[in-house]
């Protein structure tokens, strides 16, 4: 009984206190933490504050920022920073990617960026379990995927490391098909090919009106060093794409932010104690 009492302590001693990763930066008072998407009226997604960098250590800061018609969930996209929107829609999840140019916004060009996600941080996506962003300066590239389910097969937040290309496979181009331009100063040049893992034409079966493109991705040094992705998109979808024009811009600054991967892997370690401690306890 003593030594079943022990077991119970340290297995609740070992639980973090919170389910997160710990918060480093300093957030604005306002801090918006819920994404949305859809392909007819556009998307919010999270950004770090003007001028924050390393995107990475301000994860936790992020606030959201909507691209297209104004929306309660946060202030209109930086007027020129989104560059073009690529959108694939699916039985399991909505996802968009594209263009963005980071000097609108003051980010460092040689800032790989970072991932925010609804497995680090409280934030979520309207209408799905999980989500995953990523805003990377150095490439001038963007993602986010929201996905029905609360797995890590179609939302991944367990790569952050691999960059968009890796992360949720898409399009990665301007509305005419060029790739996304890398900002001056930046450690890596412009991606060999536009597309990631997803036909250009179709998507099985499917018709899509992508930013017209190659197929398979086979050289992008994506945004955090990764060498281009083989993975799929998944299951039936169509993609389709826009391009660009400039959104009334707000220029008030939002906090921005990350910690290591490592620290993703402790939430996983905190479950696995978690049920320890509820084994133990049932042991009584």
């Amino acid at each position: 009984m003593f030594t079943k009492a022990i077991l119970l302590a340290a297995a609740f001693a070992a639980v973090p206190a919170l389910a997160y990763e710990t918060v480093t930066c300093t957030k604005n008072a306002t801090q918006n933490i819920i994404t949305s998407i859809s392909p007819n009226t556009g998307f919010c997604t999270m950004l770090t504050g003007y001028g924050v960098y390393p995107v990475a250590p301000n994860e936790g800061c992020a606030s959201v920022y909507c691209y297209g018609p104004k929306s309660d969930l946060g202030p209109v996209m930086p007027a020129g920073y989104i560059l073009s929107a690529n959108y694939l829609v699916n039985t399991t999840y909505t996802q968009v990617t594209g263009c963005i140019d980071s000097s609108v916004w003051a980010q460092n060009p040689t800032d790989e960026g970072g991932q925010m996600d609804s497995h680090g941080w409280p934030y979520s996506c309207v209408g799905f379990k999980k989500f995953v962003s990523l805003i990377e300066p150095a490439t001038n590239t963007y993602c986010l995927r929201c996905c029905d389910a609360d797995n890590n097969i179609d939302c991944n937040t367990s790569i952050s490391t691999k960059g968009c290309w890796n992360v949720v496979p898409g399009v990665y181009a301007m509305a005419d098909g060029t790739v996304c331009k890398p900002p001056v100063g930046a450690p890596v040049a412009a991606t060999t090919t536009v597309t990631s893992g997803v036909a250009a034409t179709t998507v099985s079966g499917a018709t899509a009106t992508s930013t017209g493109t190659s197929t398979g991705s086979t050289g992008s040094t994506g945004s955090t060093g990764s060498t281009g992705s083989t993975g799929s998109t998944g299951s039936t979808g169509s993609t389709t794409s826009s391009s660009t024009g400039s959104s009334t811009s707000n220029s008030s600054t939002k906090g921005g932010v990350s910690v290591s991967a490592g620290s993703r892997a402790s939430v996983e370690v905190m479950g696995a104690v978690a049920a320890l401690a509820l084994a133990v306890a049932a042991s009584f």
